[in-house]
């Protein structure tokens, strides 16, 4: 069977793309990290979030570590 998305009518698309524009045009690189603990469920939704992204054959060829050691963050912080 051939994949068929979900009809999404033009009204909601565009409703959709205004909302996903003012999210990441607010958005803002830092550098500086926070002592706050991150919860592990927001850290598996973002690694399953970037694992939607296209990648050459799909094999998403990427790695990611989370550390909440102050010394691995703060070599981060110097090497970022």
């Amino acid at each position: 069977m051939d994949y068929r998305p979900a009809y999404i009518p033009i009204e909601v698309g565009l409703a959709r793309g205004h909302q996903f524009f003012e999210l990441v045009d607010a958005r803002r690189s830092v550098r500086m990290f926070s002592e706050e603990q991150v919860p592990v469920e927001a850290i598996e939704l973002a690694v399953n979030a970037a694992n939607t992204a296209p990648s050459g054959a799909h094999q998403q060829p990427w790695t990611f570590i989370a550390t909440n050691d102050p010394t691995i963050k703060h070599r981060i912080r110097l090497a970022a």
